[in-house]
C-alpha cells in the first residue's frame, strides 16, 4: 500500500507512527491468538453438537409416538423419562447454538481472516516506515 510518507519529515514522526504500527501489530497478534483459540474450541463444540443433535432428533421422532402405546409400568415410565431427558437436551444444545454453534464458529473463522488480511498491511507499514526514517536526517 501507498503511505504518505513524504509528509514525514523528522525521525520524531515516524518513531510515532512506528510506535502505533508497533501497538497495533501486538494487538493483533494477540487477538489472532485469541482467535485461534476460540476457533478451536467451536470447531469441537460446533461438530459435536451438530453430531449429538442429529442422534437427539432421530430419538425423539422415533419415540414420542411410541411411548404412549407402552403399556404402563416401569419401562414406559422409563422411557417417557429417556425421551423427556433427551428432549431437554436437544432443547439446551439448540438455545447454545449462537454461542457455539455453527454461526459462532463461522464468525470466528471470519475474524481470523481480517486478521490475516491486517497482519501483512502492518508489517508492510513498519517496513515503509523504518526505511523512510533512515532517510532522515534527525
Amino acid at each position: 500500500m501507498d503511505y504518505s510518507l513524504q509528509l514525514l519529515t523528522t525521525r520524531a514522526q515516524c518513531d510515532a507512527v512506528l510506535a502505533y504500527a508497533n501497538a497495533k501489530l501486538s494487538l493483533l497478534t494477540y487477538h489472532d491468538a485469541q482467535t485461534g483459540r476460540r476457533t478451536g474450541n467451536l470447531t469441537t463444540s460446533a461438530t459435536n453438537d451438530t453430531a449429538e443433535l442429529l442422534s437427539l432428533n432421530s430419538y425423539i421422532t422415533a419415540m414420542t409416538p411410541v411411548v404412549p402405546t407402552l403399556l404402563p409400568g416401569k419401562d414406559r415410565d422409563k422411557q417417557a423419562s429417556d425421551l423427556r431427558l433427551k428432549t431437554d437436551r436437544r432443547d439446551t444444545l439448540l438455545a447454545r447454538q449462537n454461542q457455539q454453534g455453527p454461526e459462532a464458529l463461522i464468525e470466528a473463522e471470519a475474524e481470523g481472516g481480517l486478521v490475516d488480511v491486517q497482519v501483512p498491511l502492518i508489517e508492510d507499514l513498519i517496513t515503509q516506515v523504518t526505511a523512510h526514517r533512515a532517510t532522515l536526517s534527525a
